[in-house]
Order: structure tokens, then C-alpha cells, then sequence
């Protein structure tokens, strides 16, 4: 379970606040921050994450204050080790988690990936697309049961975005909780359990899947713009 309670987070250079009132998230879900560009969803996550320190309110991983331990997160454009190969990357990330893998696992991931021909290839030369399934990998390495991405389906194209999908559903039948922002209503129609509209830093609506039924597109953007207008 992970709980919120009352989050705040107040930019006053540019006059733009972050609230967001008590929620709890059960394990096995997906929920989608559904917003526009600049309305707050990057903050709300980098809170639970534990980049951010919020000026008010509290965050609990089953009744525990949060521990980093618990959470991966993966930022909108990575930053990543550009001098390291792919296959460089994981073996030092997974050392620095603790979680040190064989090479035969490394090569596993990369394949499962779809990255397997750019194992010795420098993260600098990677295209966008790419950035994001070996930023993908590095988020998981070590297990977190609160899983954090942000736009995550940036610069990845038709099939990458199915293999996506699959990936983030088998998390979700793990057991995992699946935080994700985005500004695209397909996704969110497509992948969620649980979609909340946010607005000028705020939660303005929330809409459940109910038992068996998927959300409709056409229905789901017509009240996202009811909302927002």
C-alpha cells in the first residue's frame, strides 16, 4: 500500500503550488497522472520518490515512512553514464544496488529488451527510444515494489510501446504498484486502473476502472476536457 497525506510543494518564483490531498494506492494497480505540460504530475512523482522534499504532508510504503529502498523511478529524459556501453551500465548499476548480476543475466535483460545488438554500444549513441528501455531496466535492478515513471512512453515506436505495455501489466500481475504520468489519453485508457486529472498542481478528478471493463477513449477525453475547461 503506499499512502499520501496531504502533500504540498509550493514554487514561489513562479507562483505555482503542488497539493495533493490523502490517497492510497493498493498493490497491483496502474495509475495514470493524466495532465497537460507543466501541470504537476513530474512533481507529484519526484515527492514519492523522494527527489523532492514536499513542504508538507507525509508518505507511507505499508505503513512505513518511505524508503527509498522501496521505489524506482524513471525520469522523463534519463540522464545516463554516456562513456558506458549498455552492457557497462547495468553490471555498474546493479553493483551500486547491491544486486550484482552474471553476464549472462545482463544479456538476458538486454534481449528481454530488445537492446541485445546495442549491449557495447556507449549510452551516448543511443537514440531516444533506446535511452528509455535501458533507463527502463536500470529502474528495476533492484526490485522495488513502487515503481515510478514519467512519460515513459517517449521516443519509442509501435512496437516498443506494445512490448511496454506488456512489461508494466506482468509488473502490475507481480504485484507492483505502477505510478505513470502522461499527456497522451490512450495510454491511459489502454494501461490504467486508476486515472487522476491533474490540474494546475492539483488533483481535479479521478475515474476507477470498474471489474472487466476497460476505460473508452472518446469518453474518457471528453470528461478529461470537461474538467479542464
Amino acid at each position: 500500500m503506499l499512502s499520501v497525506h496531504n502533500l504540498t510543494k509550493e514554487y514561489k518564483d513562479s507562483n505555482f503550488k503542488v497539493m495533493i490531498p490523502e490517497m492510497h494506492f493498493k498493490m497491483g494497480s496502474i495509475i495514470g497522472l493524466l495532465g497537460r505540460n507543466g501541470a504537476g504530475k513530474t512533481t507529484i512523482l519526484e515527492m514519492i520518490a523522494g527527489l523532492i522534499v514536499p513542504d508538507e504532508g507525509q508518505i507511507f510504503i505499508n505503513n512505513s515512512k518511505q524508503s527509498f529502498s522501496y521505489v524506482g523511478y524513471m525520469e522523463d529524459d534519463p540522464t545516463l553514464f554516456e562513456n558506458l556501453t549498455c552492457f557497462e551500465l547495468i553490471k555498474y548499476q546493479s553493483m551500486l544496488v547491491e544486486r550484482p548480476l552474471k553476464t549472462n543475466q545482463i544479456n538476458d535483460l538486454l534481449n528481454k529488451y530488445g537492446l541485445e545488438e546495442q549491449a557495447h554500444r556507449r549510452t551516448s549513441n543511443l537514440s531516444r527510444g533506446m535511452r528509455q528501455r535501458i533507463s527502463f531496466i536500470l529502474t528495476l535492478l533492484h526490485n522495488p515494489n513502487i515503481i515510478l515513471l514519467d512519460e515513459p512512453f517517449t521516443g519509442l515506436d509501435p512496437t516498443n510501446m506494445a512490448d511496454m505495455k506488456k512489461h508494466l501489466r506482468k509488473l502490475r500481475d507481480d504485484n507492483k504498484i505502477i505510478l505513470l504520468s502522461t499527456h497522451i489519453i490512450q495510454f491511459a485508457a489502454d494501461l490504467c486502473d486508476e486515472i487522476l486529472f491533474i490540474d494546475d498542481g492539483s488533483i481535479i478528478h479521478s475515474e476507477k476502472k470498474s471489474s472487466g471493463v476497460t476505460f473508452h477513449e472518446d469518453q474518457l477525453k471528453k470528461k478529461f476536457f470537461e474538467k479542464l475547461s
